[in-house]
């Protein structure tokens, strides 16, 4: 499910990922994606937090349900054509490798342009605080390529990444370490998180309403394998738990 508009940073229950939660909601109608519903989120209240203990397996037994997991990126877009799916994990068979790219002055543009209109529907914000102090214009675009574990899928995929905690990452750490240190701190981070050895890695895909068949990264998603060994994680790189 898709639900929006939610300012978390304001909200008086922030919630964390993989945390339950009760809320009115209806279906958005202005929008065709089935998963997609408004929210009130006045009323949203907290439940139960999904923890990581035995593997994930609180997490797992939702989130890995076979109605979520697509063989690949061609199934997933089979199934948005079929009946505008727009949600879905995909298992890489192999990650090439996950890398910054430069946005451009057009990027910068129409980054501002969404900004504002989202300002004055107070979707995303409730002061005009929020215009200079919550809301960062980031100059890269993290992405990631990879293969699908399907047979039938012969492409190699590069797609972007949204992941909203990946850019609190690079946004703290171009404080700390400058461009070229927070691009490097990002993908050790991106590497080790989705490190095959250690972890099962899964990506969430989505979609936007107006270029629905075309599909990024809106997560991660990485139970350790049973036999990894859990480090000691850097507290400057923690966002995940």
């Amino acid at each position: 499910m898709r639900i929006y508009p939610i300012t978390l940073r304001y909200m008086q229950q922030p919630f964390s990922h993989y945390t339950w939660i009760e809320a009115d909601v209806e279906r958005n109608e202005s929008d065709f994606r089935p998963e997609s519903f408004r929210v009130k989120q006045d009323g949203i209240q907290n439940l139960e937090h999904l923890d990581t203990k035995d593997g994930w397996k609180a997490r797992s037994e939702w989130v890995l349900r076979s109605g979520n997991v697509f063989s690949s990126v061609e199934a997933l877009q089979a199934a948005e054509l079929k009946d505008h799916t727009s949600l879905g994990l995909v298992k890489p068979k192999i990650i090439r490798r996950f890398y910054a790219r430069k946005k451009s002055a057009e990027d910068r543009k129409e980054w501002e342009e969404h900004r504002d209109v989202a300002l004055k529907q107070r979707d995303l914000f409730v002061d005009t605080e929020t215009k200079t102090k919550d809301l960062v214009f980031m100059p890269v675009q993290y992405r990631v390529v990879f293969t699908c574990d399907d047979a039938a899928c012969r492409t190699e995929h590069d797609f972007s990444i949204l992941d909203w905690g990946i850019y609190v990452l690079s946004r703290k750490m171009y404080a700390q370490r400058g461009a070229s240190g927070a691009e490097r701190a990002v993908i050790d981070k991106l590497e080790e998180l989705m490190n095959p050895e250690a972890h099962e890695p899964y990506l969430f895909l989505g979609n936007t309403k107006a270029h629905s068949h075309n599909f990024m990264a809106v997560g991660l998603y990485y139970p350790p394998r049973e036999v990894a060994k859990a480090s000691k994680p850097d507290p400057q790189m923690t966002l995940f738990r």
